[in-house]
């Protein structure tokens, strides 16, 4: 992944290169419309470069790029309009200086607040899928707890009744609320108790039926 930032650097500096001999290699004069329209242009160059860095902030996981992609889509678009209209602005050198400021200052803030509504939004997808992951980590952990036993049980009843409760966990709705948490800590004392107890079986048959509860309210809590 570092080769292909690279080679997007490589690129974008190629590319910055062809401007400035296209820019100066065109015989068109060389206006205050000229000029503005070139530093906007260098400047939207420029940002690229932070742009692409902070799409690809805090992680370098490839869900992390994926999010950040639209930021970097956003960010070249507004440096292909922006060329486009410098290139408007060099071929038309009569244009009036303000209106080059305008136009110029006008793509540039179009552009900022597409990039900060792309950053947002990609901020509330991490937001939520932490919320989601914890919200989901109970009845993971849950049914890690109970295979762990079923591996460790020696009496085969027992051990198929625990086999079938993490089955039943398993396929157990993963979301938890905030509503489910009496009912699902009453679960995890009896899941811990299996541990230490003699009467394995009566509390495999508890377990099932609080996972039966816990089921039939989260479904109604969708």
């Amino acid at each position: 992944m570092k080769k292909n930032t690279k080679l997007a650097y490589a690129v974008l500096g190629i590319v910055f290169i062809l401007f400035n001999v296209i820019a100066f290699a065109v015989p068109t004069d060389k206006t205050t419309a000229f000029w503005i329209a070139y530093a906007f242009t260098v400047v939207a160059f420029a940002l690229q470069v932070g742009i692409w860095n902070a799409a690809f902030k805090v992680t370098e996981t490839l869900k992390s790029k994926f999010l950040g992609v639209p930021i970097i889509y956003v960010g070249v678009i507004y440096l292909v309009v922006q060329l486009i209209a410098f290139v408007a602005f060099m071929v038309f050198p009569i244009i009036p200086s303000w209106v080059t400021v305008i136009v110029c200052a006008s793509i540039l803030g179009i552009s900022a607040i597409c990039l900060f509504s792309a950053d947002v939004a990609r901020d509330e997808i991490n937001r939520v899928e932490e919320k989601v992951n914890q919200k989901v980590f109970y009845i993971r952990e849950l049914q890690a707890d109970v295979e762990v036993l079923a591996e460790q049980e020696q009496n085969p009843e027992i051990k198929t009744s625990l086999t079938r409760l993490a089955e039943k966990i398993r396929y157990s709705d993963p979301m938890s609320n905030v509503a489910l948490a009496d009912l699902e800590a009453r679960i995890q004392e009896k899941v811990a108790a299996l541990r230490t107890t003699d009467h394995k079986l009566e509390i495999i048959v508890e377990l099932d039926s609080l996972l039966t509860q816990r089921n039939k309210k989260a479904k109604i809590l969708k």
